[in-house]
């Protein structure tokens, strides 16, 4: 009699395991099922970016806003919905920024971009605030809105303190735009005069952080190579933010 209460125990035990498994192999058909039929999801990477033009050379840089898909590659491109967030933007289309106009998920990939192309000398006030871009996520066709559908650029090109080594009897007054010039003319010797940019370096320092003062050591040089080309340009390009001093007069 205990042998078979034992074995009817045991009966039980498995039909219950039995269904529990049948359970949850129909609900997880079921989700595969559904979850077939939905579209893709798509969200932004981050919904906070910040970028500083910095000691970068040029006036337009590129930046793009990251976007993923919650899905499977396809084998053809898709088109993503986007927005601007207009009472969160700051910016101005064509003073600040220039924004693409495709939106695609390449075929076979499960990434795509935003692309702008930021303005760092238009306006001035870019030295003194942050701007701010706010794109939204737009459901389509293609995609649903999943989580993270809203991403927030903020950029500004605030005013990088005067240096040590700038002399405004060599440079005139002091900004910024006018200091990165210095800086790229300063790195063109690398290419056009190597060694001597390479005793520069020893002694001052690839970005002159080595510099307490005025390189006057090698004073003849900075004029030639960095001054002079710099004073010719903004003699063809005048800009409110530069009076370079006439090199001819600093010797």
């Amino acid at each position: 009699m205990k042998a078979m209460k034992v074995l009817a125990l045991n009966y039980i035990t498995f039909v219950v395991v039995v269904m529990s498994m049948a359970g949850l192999y129909s609900c997880s058909t079921d989700y595969m099922a559904y979850d077939v039929e939905l579209k893709d999801g798509i969200y932004f990477a981050s919904d906070s970016l910040n970028y500083q033009f910095g000691m970068q050379k040029g006036e337009d840089f590129a930046y793009d806003m990251t976007v993923r898909v919650l899905g499977t590659p396809k084998d053809h491109d898709r088109v993503f919905g986007v927005e601007l967030v207009a009472d969160e933007t700051t910016a101005k289309e064509g003073l600040h920024y220039e924004l693409s106009k495709s939106f695609i998920i390449p075929a076979n990939k499960i990434i795509g971009k935003i692309s702008f192309v930021l303005h760092r000398y238009l306006d001035p006030e870019i030295t003194q605030h942050p701007f701010v871009i706010k794109m939204k996520l737009v459901e389509n066709d293609d995609f649903r809105l999943v989580m993270g559908n809203e991403c927030k650029l903020e950029f500004s090109d605030t005013e990088l303190p005067r240096p040590r080594w700038w002399s405004e009897r060599h440079f005139g007054p002091y900004s910024q735009m006018l200091m990165m010039d210095i800086y790229n003319y300063y790195w063109d010797l690398e290419t056009t005069h190597p060694l001597l940019f390479e005793r520069i370096v020893e002694e001052y320092g690839r970005n002159l952080e080595k510099a307490y003062s005025f390189p006057y050591q090698q004073e003849i040089a900075f004029i030639k190579y960095v001054i002079t080309p710099a004073y010719e340009y903004y003699q063809e390009h005048p800009h409110p933010k530069v009076d370079l001093p006439d090199p001819s007069t600093l010797l």
